[in-house]
């Protein structure tokens, strides 16, 4: 895995999230295919079939969010450790009323 910068970490993370997104569509709504059987002698019946294999689709969203989730740690971290360049932290900008 290659050392990326928080900017590519940051894209990455809109990366991953959008993927998680559609994957959780697809694991609540689209993972079935249904067939409808309408007339006199169907009796109007629905059925639902699964298309993916819901341990493996359960398994990739969990694999995905955790993959968020320590990205997410590992830019907060890093940029808990990075300091502002070229700027000084002046409270007497704030005033105080006397």
């Amino acid at each position: 895995m290659a050392q990326i910068t928080i900017n590519e970490g940051l894209a990455w993370l809109k990366t991953l999230k959008k993927r998680h997104e559609e994957l959780l569509a697809l694991r609540n709504e689209n993972a079935h295919r249904e067939r409808r059987f309408y007339g006199s002698s169907a009796d109007r019946e629905i059925v639902k079939e699964p298309v993916y294999e819901v341990k493996v689709l359960d398994r990739l969203v969990t694999q995905v969010a955790r993959e968020i989730r320590l990205l997410e740690q590992a830019l907060k971290a890093t940029n808990a450790k990075t300091m502002v360049e070229s700027y000084e932290q002046n409270d007497a900008v704030l005033g105080e009323l006397a």
